[in-house]
């Protein structure tokens, strides 16, 4: 690679299922108010009026409390017809449009995910399908939550290596077909979407700074997929399974953080030269614990999980691509940007970019 070449990100782009839905549609469900304790949900909350609300109030309080969330999007590909590689499409397209590029463009095609609806042919190979470049070389990958900051790092290596100019980093999962509505842990957190970035090779200062961070550590417990035929007896389809709790709470803010250090200090610079944190959005008390555990202000880390919920490696590429649209105020010109993210298994990953 040339001196002074790097990596950047020319155009963000992200797809949203139209469907939401509330914690009050949620409790609709009666596997999920089987599931709900009223009674000690109601003594949890920090309400003064708890004693009084109706049942789907006290889910509604509960839910926002414990994870922020107030509606995920929801795919429904029996419905719809649409899956996970539509979802990944889609998001492509708008950030190949934001780069001002078409598909023939590319070199390389990276899709983190979890939910591709076949294993062969992958789900890459679908995608640059419907992007009308089936020849595009690629591949999926499963990096849980952390995968797209886990993309933006292989494409960073691609474009660092000489193997490519132009790499389309894509995140998505349709969550909410691996969901157990009879776990509350899980029922009340997950939601769909697709986040996609476009890297190119390109002169100047803005870019990739420094290696981004990546490591993992071996832990089944936080986060794993049960009921694949041979762990469970007559259950094939899989299904999510989440432990929770304040010692994974505690995890994901330091292990975050640890990351986000690794790679400033890898981009040499300090957290006063950070504009802005996007995080994976797996829980508001993480972010905001995030935000706390870092010492910064409020605005430079990002929140979103609210309406969307926890869309695994997609909460950082659809936030990214809020942000660089300004949907979450100005954005400075240029702006030094700290993604990081952790996934169940553990993997980790964080880059710093500036855009």
């Amino acid at each position: 690679m040339a001196d002074g070449v790097r990596a950047r990100i020319a155009g963000t782009g992200r797809y949203l299922p139209e469907k939401s839905i509330d914690n009050f549609e949620l409790y609709t469900r009666d596997d999920v108010r089987a599931a709900f304790d009223i009674e000690r949900a109601r003594t949890s909350l920090r309400d003064g009026d708890a004693g009084e609300l109706a049942p789907e109030d006290v889910f509604d309080r509960w839910v926002r409390q414990v994870t922020g969330i107030e509606a995920r999007r929801v795919l429904d590909p029996g419905n719809t017809g649409l899956t996970t590689e539509h979802m990944c499409a889609a998001a492509g397209k708008a950030a190949l449009d934001a780069a001002g590029m078409s598909p023939e463009d590319l070199d390389l095609l990276y899709v983190a995910s979890l939910t591709c609806s076949d294993s062969v042919p992958n789900g890459a190979c679908t995608v640059a399908d419907l992007l009308g470049v089936p020849r595009l070389g690629g591949y999926v990958f499963n990096a849980a939550c952390a995968g797209f900051v886990y993309g933006l790092a292989s494409g960073w290596a691609a474009i660092a290596s000489g193997m490519a100019e132009n790499v389309l980093v894509i995140s998505g999962d349709t969550l909410t077909t691996l969901v157990d509505y009879s776990d509350l842990n899980t029922a009340v957190l997950f939601g769909d979407g697709a986040g996609a970035a476009v890297l190119t090779s390109a002169a100047g200062e803005r870019g990739f700074l420094g290696k981004p961070a990546m490591y993992g550590e071996f832990d089944r417990a936080p986060l794993n997929l049960v009921g694949q035929g041979w762990e469970t007896k007559d259950e094939p389809a899989p299904k999510l399974h989440m432990v929770g709790g304040p010692r994974i709470l505690r995890n994901a803010i330091h292990t975050m953080a640890a990351a986000a250090d690794r790679a400033v200090a890898s981009a040499d610079l300090g957290w006063d030269d950070v504009d802005i944190v996007i995080p994976h959005q797996a829980n508001l008390r993480i972010t905001v614990g995030l935000e706390k555990h870092l010492g910064l202000s409020k605005g430079r880390v990002i929140h979103n999980i609210g309406c969307y919920g926890n869309m695994s490696a997609s909460t950082v590429g659809v936030t990214l691509d809020e942000v660089l649209r300004g949907l979450h105020g100005s954005v400075p010109d240029p702006a030094t940007l700290v993604l990081t993210a952790i996934g169940g298994g553990y993997t980790t990953a964080a880059a710093v970019v500036r855009i």
